[in-house]
C-alpha cells in the first residue's frame, strides 16, 4: 500500500495518474476537496483483497474499482469530491454516521439491481452490468473510508479487541449498535492553512466536533494516527484499518452477491438468481440463466 492521502479528490491540483483515473470514471469535473482518505491505491488493494478470485474475474474488478457514474466505483468515487456520503466525512455521532451510509445505500443499491435484471433470450445478459458492478465499487469506498476516517480503530483498541467488525452500515445502518462517541473529523478546505490536507480551523474543531480529521484519519503509514502502533500487535492503526476495511469488504461482496440472486429470482419467475449473481461479478460467464427457454420468452408461462 502506498502514499498516504487521495490526491484525486483532495489536491487542488490532481498527478496525472490520478487524472487518468477521473478519465476512466467520466467525471466532468472536480470539486474542492473534503478530506483526504485511504489512497485510490489503498482502495484498490483493499478491494482486490477482498473478492474471491474465483468468482470475481479481472474485467469486473476494473469497472467496481474505476466504473461509471453514479457509482463511480471504489477509487473513483473519489473523483466526486463534496458527497460526504461517499466518504463518511464529518459525522458528529452514530446518528451522522448512519445517515451518510443510508443515504450511500438509497443511492447505489438500486443501480446495483437495476443494472442486475436480466435481459435477452434465455436470460443470458444483464442490463447494465457495467453501473452496477462500479455502484458496488462505490458501496465499497464508503465502507473502507469508514474505517480510515472514524474512530472505530481507537475504540477497539480501548476495548482490547483490535480486530472487532463493526456493525453493519449496509444495508442498514442502526446507531445504537455503535459506541456513543464514534465520530468521524471535521474537515473543511476553507481552513486549509499549512497545507490544503490541513483543513482544521485555527482553534481546533468547531462546536460538537470532538477531532479534526487530519489528527484522527489512518489514511496512510504516515499520518500522524496512521502511524501510530496498536499495542500488543505488530500493526500500526493504518494496518488495522485496512484489514478491517478489507473484511469488511468482504462480506459487502456477500451481501449484495445475495441480495442480487435473491431480488431477480422473486421479480423474474423461471431465472435462477445466482447464476445472474454469478455474471454480475464474472461477465465471461455467457451462458443462459433461465430454467427453459420457450416461444414466450426465458422462464415465461404460455398463457392459457
Amino acid at each position: 500500500m502506498v502514499v498516504s492521502f487521495t490526491v484525486a479528490r483532495r489536491l487542488r491540483r490532481a498527478p496525472l495518474a490520478v487524472m487518468a483515473v477521473a478519465g476512466l470514471v467520466g467525471a466532468m469535473c472536480w470539486s474542492a476537496p473534503n478530506a483526504q482518505a485511504f489512497s485510490i491505491q489503498d482502495h484498490a488493494n483493499i478491494t482486490r483483497a477482498a473478492l474471491p478470485r474465483d468468482q470475481v474475474n479481472e474485467v469486473a474488478v476494473l469497472q467496481i474499482l474505476n466504473g461509471p457514474p453514479p457509482g463511480g466505483g471504489a477509487m473513483g468515487s473519489d473523483a466526486y469530491a463534496v458527497d460526504l456520503w461517499r466518504h463518511i466525512d464529518n459525522a458528529k455521532n452514530p446518528a451522522d454516521i448512519c445517515a451518510r451510509a443510508t443515504q450511500a445505500w438509497n443511492i447505489l443499491s438500486p443501480v446495483i439491481l437495476r443494472g442486475s435484471q436480466p435481459v435477452g433470450p434465455g436470460a443470458t445478459a444483464l442490463r447494465d452490468g457495467p453501473s452496477a458492478r462500479a455502484a458496488f465499487g462505490g458501496l465499497a469506498h464508503a465502507l473502507q473510508d469508514f474505517h480510515a476516517h472514524s474512530n472505530w480503530v481507537e475504540s477497539n483498541i480501548a476495548a482490547g479487541q483490535p480486530e472487532r467488525p463493526a456493525p453493519a452500515l449496509f444495508p442498514s445502518c442502526a446507531p445504537g449498535a455503535f459506541p456513543a462517541d464514534l465520530h468521524t473529523g471535521f474537515f473543511n478546505i476553507l481552513f486549509a492553512r499549512q497545507s490544503p490536507l490541513d483543513g482544521c480551523p485555527p482553534g481546533g474543531p468547531p462546536p460538537g466536533f470532538q477531532e479534526c480529521h487530519s489528527a484522527l484519519n489512518k489514511d496512510g503509514p504516515n499520518t500522524p494516527r496512521g502511524r501510530q502502533p496498536v499495542p500488543g500487535t505488530t500493526m500500526t492503526m493504518y494496518q488495522l484499518a485496512a484489514r478491517l476495511a478489507t473484511a469488511a469488504t468482504t462480506n459487502l461482496y456477500r451481501d449484495v452477491r445475495g441480495l442480487i440472486a435473491s431480488t431477480v429470482s422473486a421479480q423474474n419467475p423461471g431465472v435462477d438468481g445466482e447464476c445472474v449473481a454469478a455474471k454480475v461479478f464474472r461477465p465471461d460467464l455467457l451462458g443462459p440463466c433461465a430454467r427453459f427457454i420457450g416461444p414466450f420468452g426465458a422462464g415465461a408461462t404460455p398463457p392459457r
